[in-house]
């Protein structure tokens, strides 16, 4: 190596570590901006300041060498870092005495962490194991204590837990965190129906996510317009974006949304299996395209197998869906077989369409 070349090196690493402590600085100006917002009881996230920063960032990406979709990816992880430091900042609110049931699973301890960081004083009950957090002597007395009532059981255990729950008839709000609802609908509605402050809730996220900043999440309604004002005040100033939908509704989405899209993934890293080529094969020749989705497939092996046989078996959507799926599947092998291109052309031309946005 050249004498010229390292030097080079040593300039490219300076002017990293200057725009390392320029983004400091930055996140620090973001931090005070936070603390205004909070001062003022403003929301964390403002979509009009947000489109300008990419805009601006848009505007000088030729100026600075660099590609437009690289301008909108480097503003996006700067406006997420601000917003989700803004979004950790403390807002004023009462604090609340917080259950978390199937507290020592993942999003039950996801949960924990949430509302720990929220100020609220949290503890859990688990059958099965104990978390990190402080453990009620029983479901009966954390009931009777609790303000809130956060169910994260597997979804096929859900209704007779949640059935106990109504039994000790809880003061404050209850919601469950279930990825499929039919097998909870009835016990839901016979809450709300006597009723107790009962919502459902299905964040639609994994335990990883380190806030939820931008993510989405479903707010279900069972019949108590009550226990829907009561829920949304815990995710103020956390900028999470949230769906309300009537409980009735939820399970046709999903459908859509995890059944169809965890079937695709699980179908293709089978078929990879079935492939005869090895994984370290494959990852030379991978086209961009190929590339994303092999990364998505790969995350999805590392699930959890009771969820995803829990989001199939038990949605009664599913089955439609996929069989919606299949018949695309064949349409695609269709066109491809075919000497006239018309087939294809006509299925692109329909997925464009389909994106663009109205």
């Amino acid at each position: 190596m050249t004498d010229a070349v390292e030097g080079i090196r040593w300039k490219i690493e300076e002017i990293d570590n200057e725009i390392l402590d320029l983004i400091r600085k930055r996140m620090g100006i973001a931090i005070s901006m936070g603390l205004e917002k909070v001062d003022k009881a403003l929301p964390v996230r403002d979509l009009r300041v947000e489109e300008q920063v990419r805009t601006r960032y848009l505007a000088r990406a030729k100026d600075v060498g660099i590609s437009e979709a690289a301008a909108i990816e480097l503003s996006a992880l700067l406006v997420r870092e601000s917003v989700e430091a803004q979004a950790r900042l403390p807002r004023p609110m009462k604090p609340r005495k917080v259950l978390v049931v199937g507290g020592a699973g993942k999003m039950g301890q996801w949960f924990c962490r949430f509302f720990v960081s929220r100020g609220h004083d949290v503890k859990i009950w688990d059958m099965h194991r104990k978390g990190g957090f402080p453990m009620v002597a029983s479901l009966e007395q954390g009931v009777e204590e609790a303000e809130v009532i956060c169910v994260a059981t597997p979804i096929s255990t859900s209704a007779d837990v949640l059935h106990k729950i109504f039994r000790l008839k809880p003061k404050g709000l209850v919601f469950d965190i279930s990825s499929v609802k039919s097998p909870i609908i009835d016990v839901l509605k016979e809450g709300a129906d006597q009723g107790l402050l009962v919502c459902s809730v299905h964040p639609l996220f994994g335990p990883d996510a380190s806030f939820i900043f931008a993510r989405n999440l479903i707010l279900c309604n069972c019949g108590s317009d009550q226990a829907i004002s009561k829920f949304m005040p815990l995710l103020n100033g956390t900028g999470a974006n949230v769906m309300e939908s009537l409980v009735e509704d939820h399970d046709k989405l999903i459908a859509v949304v995890l059944g169809m899209s965890h079937a695709l993934n699980l179908a293709f890293f089978e078929a990879l299996h079935n492939s005869g080529f090895e994984y370290q094969e494959l990852r030379p020749a991978a086209s961009t395209t190929f590339e994303k989705q092999m990364n998505t497939s790969s995350s999805v092996s590392q699930e959890s197998p009771d969820l995803y046989y829990e989001i199939q078996h038990l949605n009664p959507y599913n089955a439609e869906m996929l069989d919606t799926l299949i018949s695309a599947l064949k349409e695609v092998k269709e066109a491809g077989s075919e000497d006239d291109r018309a087939h294809m052309f006509r299925i692109m031309q329909e997925g464009r369409k389909y994106f663009e946005v109205k």
